[in-house]
């Protein structure tokens, strides 16, 4: 399993999704920059892609993910992966997850290394 790559946020919010056999409505229990885990009763299999309109409550447009695939399914949850979104979409999105309060950012080990001793010339 590949590890994670960024913070989930805990979220609820609405989400309406349309794939090439399916259109559907849920609710987002957690957000990440890459992804979400969404909970719908709408049948989904790994394997499909999906755009996706996100009802954040940043009180904006709908958050319009062009290209979404849905990663696991387990009963009624499923983890969806964000592939392609546009420029100011992907900003706003990280915006908004680091302005959440549950955020708490990158560990400071994430940050770089730092070479003890060495001298900056």
């Amino acid at each position: 399993m590949q590890n994670r790559y960024s913070q989930r946020v805990p979220m609820d919010c609405s989400v309406m999704f349309a794939g090439d056999n399916c259109v559907g409505e849920g609710r987002i229990l957690d957000l990440s920059l890459p992804g979400c885990l969404i909970e719908s009763p709408k049948r989904m299999t790994a394997g499909e892609y999906l755009q996706l309109r996100l009802f954040l409550p940043d009180h904006q447009a709908p958050l319009h993910v062009a290209l979404a695939a849905v990663r696991w399914v387990e009963g009624a949850k499923l983890g969806v992966e964000f592939i392609r979104t546009s420029e100011d979409e992907r900003r706003r999105l990280e915006q908004f997850v680091r302005r959440s309060p549950a955020y708490s950012g990158p560990s400071p080990w994430s940050e770089g290394i730092v070479l003890l001793g060495a001298t900056g010339q």
